[in-house]
């Protein structure tokens, strides 16, 4: 052991002070306290420095389980002698960790996708999740049970079954709209063309099969199904204006457009409409209606997109004005023209259309393929019709969308055989953005540490902190519910990971200028490793504690994230409190002084080492001032004084609470959104397609509804040991009633409500209409005509519903023998030759055995399928479907035995109740996490007014970016409520770092403030810029929620910055509230 040095001081028995003294110093501190604020406006870093050096000599530390004879922690000491093989034990450790990681989730992960597949997301014990899970894991389980008795199979004819659809979406760049001049509507032709005129299109497009498929042979010729689209209109293969004029002079009389949609549906003689209903017709009334339907149907019966663009574009125009009036013509004309066409307004500024693309690609029959072997296969299909549409036409969908192409239109496509695709271009680009973030990251510690070696190092901590917090999160706590939301906390690590490192080297420079630590490397690392691990052990807390109040919420991917953000957190505070500060060891011991760079064993260690040459430069100035950094004199001198002097904190003062009061009165006027939830940029083309699919038309006749299922039989799904963190796919059981019974009275009551669905007037606007009637799934309507005829084959006969005049009711000992026939059977509901098994597939609960339950759907007419609606929307169109399950519970409940069970299977309930959690979430969370600062700030400080002004300090930054939020026009969607919810655990690790450094400084309240800017005020700067700096890049994501986050993630770090620095150091300042000696209990 080297022997100490002469001056070497041995504190390990604390000195005595005579009580004189020991008077004398609480004296002249009670004078300082008192002294004017002008007298001591800016205290010296000199005087700082002794200050500081006091302190440290006022805590001996005696020898324990932790600490040697002189005080020094036996970690570091450890650290300190062999730090190479320390070094390389813990990179080992991590790589260990990693590679074991690896092996226990990426090779087990399904297709290589480590993340839980975002959907099923909800409250397991709400209602609605309730019943949705009710339905649907029903429907799964009737569904296996037929799979494994070998009754799913079927044969399918080539191109016989929608593959996929492809939307061609159009925006007017001239006031005359979409169709009114011969070159925009030649433009959207061109859109079509590229397809129709290809005579490859005719391998991959969808077939329109004759009904009767037994006449269908090798020889049959079967065509392609035309597009969906207005220019079925305009590029007619016969036009009769004249037939066409004496329509539309008909339809100008308002009685004749009355008589029609009074009379609706029943005019159609294929269609069954109820004997009350038709009794309040006049024959006069009946004969128009079937007359006027004839010539209706003779003129569109040529509108086949097979002719030339006809003469008179004006005379169609005004024809769809007047046909989208009428409930029964409604659907031919109204899915391509927007919401405000009309024959005031007959100029659509913007249009739609679909092409419809087939599969499979050879007559396939599926039995006897399980259910992972049939996924396979079509897998196949929809890769080769992907790499067929990339290769021959992904070229010309782009040039036809290019704005340069056509002068009176902009086009837009959306395809769901490519979106695939698109999305993970649009990920790829946002990740390159990212990239920029951390290599900025990289950069700023690489000019902060001065060293490659230390910045490699870094980076290193905290690019593996994921995997390793990875590895405690799913190993060690076997959580396996990973979502994608935890992508987020490598942008929080890089952020909170790269602040810490800057406080350590921070507190490693400034401990060269403390020439009693200098006694050796041991000593001072020691000083280093208290100070730092102190105060960043305090923000880790702080901050783990505030990402672990995500738990109040019962959505699954929200806890996933808080905890996992919470494990990262951890673990970048061990790797830096240990693999970093053993790097800045090596760099301490062969590279601190040399310009050459390398691993550490070619370069020898240093002699004499850095710390011997800065005790010495410091004896020999005498105990003068070293020289430090600029920044850092920056901030212990300009800043610390600014915040001095009595006049700036008055002005801080009136600046801060102008600028709260405004950011109150904003918050107060946020609310939720009321329009569908963008997913990308809105300029972005797939966005805009989006959002002129959602925002610019009508509910049209082809426009697919979300499905409202009113189900019997069906019991509530069993939670019992549910638990979606460790058990993913783990939602419950299944139940069914075990007294449901689908006798003669259940059946006639099934049929009734369906039929009142379809035709009760009041439930227009509610159940989506086509052609007049309502769109209900009805399975029991066919298997009645089905049990009356033996088969399907006349759908004109199954439609009027002459087979209700006989006995239709099934005799439930039948169906074992009749509903495999039936299920086999070609719909009549449906024309692209859908089987009954696929139409009714959620609504027939057969077994294979038993029928366990039955239901009736209908489609919703505001909500779809698609995209995320507002809550304020889906509510609105829950409460009424609630009324309508109450009535259907009165109608049928008692002859079919057990309660009705009201679900869509698309989301939109419990997603509506998720946004509801949401808003619930972020207040609560970010109520919890300031308390919880609080709470973790008074246990380590002991001082209650720090603690109180370091929450107040929180709140303010929560206030202020709440009320940026709505000044910037966001709503309170998923995004932002998930946002505002973390903030907390965001905004904490300024402030209380500040907190902390004033809480340790010694001397009154003006030096303690010096010393704390100039021991953390340039770390704290450093973190700052690092975060605002990276979040800057994901400004440009096209990905919301990215481009979102960066903007939450720069507003809440400016913020916390500066009401830190100037709003927290000022209260103290302006206060002045003295501070006990530490060890004399609690300091309040």
């Amino acid at each position: 052991m080297q022997d100490l040095p002469d001056d070497f001081v041995d504190n390990t028995d604390p000195p005595t002070v005579p009580s004189t003294m020991q008077e004398e110093e609480e004296k002249k501190v009670d004078e300082a306290e008192n002294t004017p604020d002008v007298e001591k406006a800016v205290v010296t870093p000199y005087d700082a420095i002794q200050a500081s050096d006091n302190n440290y000599d006022a805590e001996p530390r005696k020898k324990s389980c932790w600490s040697d004879e002189r005080g020094n922690l036996k970690v570091v000491n450890l650290v300190v002698r062999n730090p190479c093989k320390i070094f390389w034990l813990i990179i080992a450790l991590v790589v260990a960790l990693t590679f074991v990681l690896n092996i226990a989730v990426f090779r087990t992960a399904e297709n290589g996708n480590p993340f839980t597949l975002p959907g099923n997301e909800f409250d397991l014990m709400d209602v609605r999740s309730i019943q949705y899970d009710s339905m649907r894991l029903a429907s799964d389980k009737v569904r296996g049970d037929r799979v494994d008795m070998g009754m799913e199979g079927k044969t399918t004819l080539k191109q016989s079954e929608v593959e996929a659809i492809q939307y061609w979406v159009f925006e007017a760049s001239t006031p005359s709209g979409l169709f009114g001049d011969e070159q925009s509507i030649e433009g959207m032709k061109d859109a079509y063309d590229i397809f129709l005129n290809d005579p490859g299109y005719e391998d991959y497009c969808l077939y329109n099969y004759p009904r009767n498929l037994s006449l269908v042979t090798e020889n049959t010729t079967v065509e392609c199904t035309a597009p969906l689209t207005p220019l079925l209109m305009y590029y007619a293969s016969y036009w009769d204006p004249e037939a066409v004029a004496e329509v539309i002079e008909e339809l100008k009389d308002p009685a004749k457009i009355e008589a029609l949609n009074k009379i609706g549906v029943c005019a159609n003689p294929q269609v069954f409409c109820p004997p009350e209903i038709v009794e309040t017709f006049t024959p006069e009334e009946v004969f128009f209606a079937f007359s006027f339907g004839l010539k209706v149907q003779n003129i569109t019966s040529t509108w086949d997109m097979k002719g030339d663009l006809i003469d008179n574009i004006t005379q169609a125009t005004e024809l769809a004005s007047y046909m989208v009036l009428v409930d029964v013509f409604a659907g031919v004309v109204d899915f391509g023209f927007d919401q405000t066409f009309s024959v005031a307004n007959p100029a659509s500024q913007y249009s739609r259309g679909i092409l419809f693309w087939g599969g499979p690609y050879t007559n396939r029959n599926t039995s006897g393929l399980s259910e992972e072997e049939a996924k396979e296969v079509r897998k196949a299909d929809d890769d080769q019709l992907k790499n067929y549409i990339l290769e021959n036409y992904l070229e010309k969908m782009d040039k036809q969308s290019d704005p340069e192409t056509h002068a009176t239109l902009n086009s837009y496509y959306f395809m769901t055989a490519i979106i695939g695709d698109v999305i993970l271009d649009i990920v790829t680009q946002d990740g390159l953005l990212a990239l920029f973030s951390f290599a900025f990251v990289f950069c700023w510690i690489r000019l902060n540490t001065g060293s490659w070696f230390l910045a490699f190092v870094g980076f290193f901590e905290i690019f593996f902190s994921i995997p390793v917090a990875w590895f405690l999160f799913t190993v060690v706590f076997q959580i396996k519910y990973f979502s994608t939301l935890n992508t987020l906390a490598l942008f929080i690590v890089a952020a909170i990971g790269a602040d810490d490192i800057f406080i350590f080297m921070d507190a490693y420079k400034q401990s060269q200028y403390h020439l009693d630590i200098l006694t050796d490397l041991e000593t001072r690392m020691s000083w280093v490793y208290r100070r730092t691990g102190t105060a960043m052990a305090i923000t880790s807390a702080t901050t783990c504690a505030a990402f672990l109040c995500t738990l109040i919420t019962p959505l699954s991917s929200i806890q996933s994230f808080g905890i996992f953000a919470a494990c990262v957190i951890l673990i970048d505070y061990v790797l830096v409190m240990s693999l970093f500060c053993t790097a800045v060891v090596i760099y301490h011991d062969r590279y601190e002084s040399r310009a050459k760079c390398g691993c550490c064993c070619p370069c020898g260690v240093q002699t004499p080492s850095v710390t011997e040459n800065a005790k010495a430069a410091i004896e020999a100035n005498n105990g003068e001032e070293m020289k430090r950094d600029r920044v850092s004199e920056f901030f212990r001198t300009k800043v610390s004084s600014f915040v001095q002097k009595p006049l700036n904190r008055l002005v801080l003062a009136v600046v801060f609470l102008s600028w709260v009061g405004v950011s109150i009165w904003q918050a107060t006027k946020i609310e939720p959104t009321k329009e569908n939830e963008q997913f990308l940029d809105e300029n972005h083309p797939l966005q805009k397609s989006i959002s002129i699919l959602d925002k610019e038309f009508p509910t049209a006749n082809d426009d697919i509804g979300m499905k409202v299922y009113y189900a019997w039989g069906l019991g509530l799904v069993d939670r019992t040991g549910v638990n979606r963190l460790l058990e993913p796919d783990n939602f419950g059981v299944p139940t069914f009633e075990s007294n449901f019974d689908f006798n003669d009275q259940c059946q006639v009551e099934l049929l009734s409500f369906s039929d009142r669905l379809k035709t009760d007037p009041k439930y227009r606007g509610l159940i989506k209409r086509k052609n007049g009637v309502g769109q209900v799934y009805s399975f029991i309507e066919e298997l009645a005509a089905f049990n009356v005829y033996g088969n399907l084959n006349n759908c004109t006969e199954v439609k009027k519903g002459d087979w209700r005049n006989a006995a239709w009711q099934v005799d439930t000992a039948d169906l074992p023998e009749m509903m495999p026939k039936f299920l086999e059977q070609k719909t009549c509901f449906a024309d692209d030759g859908e089987t009954v098994a696929s139409r009714y597939s959620k609504e027939v609960g057969w077994d294979g055995a038993t029928l366990r339950y039955a239901a009736i759907s209908a489609e919703s007419d505001k909500l779809d399928p698609f995209g995320r609606d507002s809550e304020f929307l889906t509510r609105q169109e829950y409460d009424q479907f609630i009324l309508l399950a109450e009535e259907a519970d009165e109608l049928v409940s008692v002859h079919c035995s057990g309660s009705v069970v009201m679900t869509d299977l698309d989301e939109k309930f419990v997603f509506m109740n998720n946004q509801s959690i949401y808003v619930q979430t972020a207040i609560q969370s970010a109520i919890l996490g300031v308390c919880i600062a609080f709470v973790v700030l008074l246990v380590s400080t002991r001082v209650f007014h720090i603690a109180l002004f370091a929450s107040l300090s929180i709140t303010c930054v929560l206030i202020s970016v709440v009320g940026t939020m709505v000044m910037m026009g966001w709503y309170l969607g998923s995004i932002e409520s998930i946002l505002i919810g973390i903030i907390a655990g965001f905004s904490v690790d300024y402030v209380v770092h500040l907190a902390y450094a004033y809480e340790i400084a010694s001397g009154d309240t003006y030096e303690r403030i010096t010393e704390a800017f100039g021991d953390l005020g340039i770390s704290v700067f450093n973190g700052m810029i690092t975060s605002v700096v990276a979040s800057i890049p994901l400004f440009f994501c096209q990905l919301q929620f990215f481009a979102k986050f960066g903007t939450f993630l720069c507003l809440t770090i400016a913020f916390s910055w500066i009401f830190a620095n100037f709003g927290f150091m000022s209260l103290l300042a302006q206060l002045k509230i003295p501070l006990k000696e530490k060890g004399r209990g609690c300091r309040l």
